[in-house]
């Protein structure tokens, strides 16, 4: 029997609204700002950035979410890698499992069948907004820097300036410091080479 009342984009209505309530629980990516971590641990309390917003106008702040796994980029078996101090504050990038995962973080095997969830968080530290520092004038040197120290890898050689002032230069076979040649310096008339300079005795 037709329903002499209902209107005609009205069932399309229905299912987009169905559809849109089922994606609004589907987690991706999302920005987010570390509220706390824990270096013995790995895991960090996350504020995912932004709000949740209801169909009826109200928003609301998303929730802190804890014992985020925090990934260091790490190899050979986590033998080997690199690894940064992290503060209250700092920007990431949370990515969500498509499923659970207490089974891998643990070892277990559960019967739990939630997907794309935030409790499965995964933290990547490192972004920032566009107004985030960084090096570009070493753009084509890989950059390590913490404080006010900045060494610098490139096609030349390697080299570094260190907080105290301290700068070094390593190249061509020389290392210099403070502008003090290793290979050329003479101390005492004898070359660094082990070669005395000075008149003959």
């Amino acid at each position: 029997m037709n329903n002499s009342n209902q209107r005609p984009n009205q069932i399309k209505e229905i299912v987009e609204g169905w559809t849109d309530n089922k994606l609004a629980a589907v987690h991706t990516a999302l920005p987010g700002k570390i509220v706390s971590y824990s270096p013995g641990t790995n895991r960090a309390q996350v504020q995912p950035f932004g709000k949740y917003k209801l169909d009826d106008g109200r928003s609301f702040d998303y929730p802190v979410i804890h014992n985020v796994p925090v990934q260091f980029p790490m190899g050979c078996g986590g033998s080997s890698g690199v690894t940064f101090p992290l503060r209250a504050g700092d920007g990431c990038l949370l990515i969500f499992a498509e499923s659970q995962l207490d089974d891998y973080l643990s070892g277990g095997d559960s019967d739990d069948t939630r997907k794309h969830d935030m409790n499965d968080a995964m933290c990547i530290p490192g972004l920032y907004s566009g107004a985030a520092p960084s090096n570009v004038s070493h753009a084509s040197d890989v950059c390590l820097f913490n404080g006010g120290s900045l060494v610098l890898l490139g096609s030349g050689g390697f080299s570094g300036t260190l907080a105290d002032g301290t700068n070094f230069s390593f190249s061509g076979g020389d290392l210099v410091v403070n502008g003090i040649s290793l290979t050329g310096h003479k101390h005492g008339g004898v070359e660094s080479g082990g070669s005395k300079t000075g008149p003959p005795e």
